[in-house]
């Protein structure tokens, strides 16, 4: 039941009709009914159940009119996007202005909204993220345990989050006021991994192994990996597959053959897929740890930045890795649901 809706003239009679003749309280009408208490109180003060006529000027677009322009706005990534202005101009010929439609949609439910920022899908991906989010859906604790998530991020100083500041309308512009905005950010790349809620190597790309590639990865990282995986399975018992995702040097025949070679089992991982993949999760709370305690210096140097990442790595919580692993079930349900596509994660 919407909260704020206007009952109708049978709904306001079966509450007057609960409360005069039936004797049954405003609490007990509203378990009974699911109407608020508002429209409840309302109800039973009028002097009839007869809705009123409502006062106030009548509205310009009409039921019909409010339907065709939902469907409009619903039915392409162009559409959406479109300003209230825009919208007037395409579907009404300018007859309507903005502020009606801006004023129908809201009834509606609809606001201007930042766009969220997500990885293309083709149609072939979203067969594939859902055949994985279906094999997976049911998997306990334990065999998500067997998993050693891997990942890569871009780290710079300054602030990660938007920031805010305490001024008065007409202070804009006032030095203290300002985020300086750098054309050239200095940043690095750190590559980490976790399985369960133990972290395994996480490594800080030194300047000299040059970019990231098949070649570099393969010298860099596999080695670490490799030796981290054998000694689980020695001191636990417990054999890990890895996961990777499928950037060039990941791919890379090369780098498939020398997985084999060193006998290191990989997830068979769905392209475009870090809304699956826990770790994404422990950059945004590396870089929020790295802005809390040093986001006012907006370029560190690399020997400072290097401190800074494997600092925020150390304190990384296992509490929260395992939190992120217990989030797998619904990481996969909410593919699911989304029928291969985008979801909150």
């Amino acid at each position: 039941m919407a909260p704020n809706r206007h009952l109708t003239t049978e709904e306001r009679q079966r509450i007057r009709t609960l409360y005069f003749d039936g004797h049954l309280s405003q609490p007990r009408i509203q378990e009974t009914t699911g109407y608020t208490k508002y429209q409840i109180r309302h109800a039973i003060r009028a002097p009839a159940a007869e809705v009123a006529p409502r006062s106030g000027r009548p509205r310009v677009i009409t039921a019909d009119q409010e339907l065709e322009l939902i469907r409009y706005v619903c039915e392409s990534k162009a559409h959406r996007r479109m300003s209230f202005l825009e919208l007037s101009i395409a579907l009404f010929n300018s007859l309507l202005n903005w502020i009606t439609i801006r004023n129908a949609l809201y009834r509606h439910g609809f606001r201007r909204r930042v766009a969220r920022k997500k990885p293309p899908i083709s149609e072939a991906n979203q067969q594939k993220r859902l055949a994985w989010a279906i094999e997976h859906k049911d998997w306990t604790l334990e065999q998500w345990r067997t998993i050693l998530w891997s990942d890569e991020t871009w780290v710079v100083g300054g602030p990660h989050r938007k920031q805010y500041v305490t001024r008065r309308i007409d202070e804009e512009w006032d030095p203290t006021c300002i985020v300086e905005k750098h054309q050239r950010k200095g940043g690095w790349m750190f590559w980490g991994c976790f399985y369960g809620s133990t972290k395994g190597p996480g490594i800080f790309w030194e300047k000299e192994w040059g970019s990231i590639n098949e070649y570099s990865y393969r010298k860099n990282i596999l080695p670490n990996v490799h030796e981290f995986i054998d000694d689980t399975f020695e001191q636990h018992h417990l054999q890990l597959s890895f996961m990777q995702d499928g950037a060039p040097g990941h791919r890379a025949a090369g780098t498939k053959k020398d997985l084999e070679n060193r006998k290191i089992r990989v997830v068979d991982w769905p392209p475009f897929s870090p809304d699956l993949n826990p770790i994404e999760s422990c950059w945004n709370w590396m870089k929020d740890y790295i802005e809390d305690k040093y986001g006012l210096e907006e370029k560190p140097s690399y020997a400072k930045l290097k401190r800074y990442v494997e600092e925020a790595w150390q304190e990384l919580p296992e509490s929260y890795l395992q939190t992120l692993l217990d989030s797998m079930p619904s990481r996969c349900e909410a593919v699911i649901a989304a029928n291969g596509m985008h979801t909150k994660y």
